[in-house]
């Protein structure tokens, strides 16, 4: 009865729409006959959830993971501190979705003080020379650099970071493509894994490609990126030319060794492609082969086996095409060749 009673009073509190949810979320997080009941607040949950729910659009789930990491929103008696941060977020540039990531990842942040803690990390950011959008996708990929001190952590890893990338700009590029090298400890991880990127792969500082090589490093960890190395050059390529892809494409050790070998395959075995094309033009490695390669590949040999017929594009060309310029340019070719 008392938790018939309670429920009927959350309930009466919460939109139709999104009453719908509440079965599981009654059960994972309201309930006072829940595994957490020893340190359940019945108001303290309500205003927290309602909040999160009615105002910000959270989903029962996204809340689940909220208290889970973070029972002591549990027992905040008011709201105002939660909006005041939120308020802040959006002023700083978060969308929706971001707002929602950053909280779900570090929901403490709804603990902290704008004026005090807060506003000082994002303004002292914001001089190194990120854009509103580029700290935004910073902050909710590694919102835990809110909760650091801004004096005995954020800045003096900041001081070390440019000095290891030279200049503010090259920094703002490589926190942009990998947010979590701020989380790296400078000494014991990322200063063996620049050096790798430097002297193992020769990818040099200050090139376009550097910061995606060292991502790769960061996320992957220095084996499975040379057990990669070591299977492209099993698939045919020369060390040479597995050396020159990845210098040119460092994205390409983000794929799967399933992924490498099928493109591989395709490329040369089936579209006969040479090696050297695909040194020169190593995206191809990263195309989705029923979706893109494949075809792509048939339209070409079709355009090819018309006489007379004069070639638009390289078939190297025709593989790059994104598929809104495909389509139209040859949408006519791609129709006829289906119905058939």
């Amino acid at each position: 009865m008392p938790f018939l009673f309670f429920s009927s009073i959350r309930q009466s509190n919460i939109p139709v729409k999104i009453r719908q949810h509440l079965p599981s979320f009654t059960f994972a997080i309201l309930s006072p006959l829940s595994s957490s009941s020893s340190s359940f607040h019945s108001s303290t949950v309500n205003v927290i959830s309602e909040f999160l729910l009615n105002e910000c659009g959270f989903f029962p789930s996204q809340l689940t993971k909220v208290f889970q990491r973070r029972p002591s929103l549990r027992r905040i008696r008011t709201d105002q501190n939660a909006r005041e941060v939120i308020h802040f977020l959006r002023d700083s540039g978060l969308t929706e979705i971001q707002l929602h990531k950053t909280i779900v990842r570090n929901p403490s942040i709804l603990q902290l003080k704008v004026n005090g803690q807060l506003k000082l990390k994002i303004e002292f950011m914001k001089t190194l020379g990120f854009t509103t959008k580029e700290l935004a996708y910073l902050v909710s990929m590694l919102p835990r650099i809110l909760n650091s001190s801004l004096e005995n952590a954020l800045r003096p890893k900041i001081c070390h970071l440019k000095n290891l990338f030279g200049s503010n700009v090259n920094l703002c590029k490589a926190l942009t493509a990998a947010p979590e090298l701020l989380g790296s400890d400078i000494e014991k991880q990322l200063k063996p894994k620049v050096e790798y990127v430097e002297s193992i792969m020769g990818i040099l500082q200050g090139s376009t490609t550097f910061v995606y090589a060292l991502r790769q490093i960061v996320s992957q960890g220095f084996e499975n990126v040379a057990n990669k190395m070591k299977h492209m050059a099993n698939l045919g390529l020369s060390e040479e030319e597995v050396h020159q892809i990845v210098n040119k494409h460092p994205q390409v050790l983000g794929l799967s060794t399933k992924k490498m070998q099928e493109n591989i395959h395709f490329l040369i075995h089936s579209a006969g492609l040479t090696r050297r094309t695909l040194v020169l033009n190593p995206l191809l490695l990263s195309l989705g082969i029923e979706k893109r390669l494949k075809p792509h590949h048939e339209v070409f040999k079709s355009l090819c086996s018309k006489p007379n017929s004069k070639r638009p594009l390289s078939l190297v060309g025709m593989f790059r095409l994104t598929e809104k310029n495909f389509l139209k340019k040859f949408g006519q070719y791609n129709t006829q060749r289906q119905s058939h």
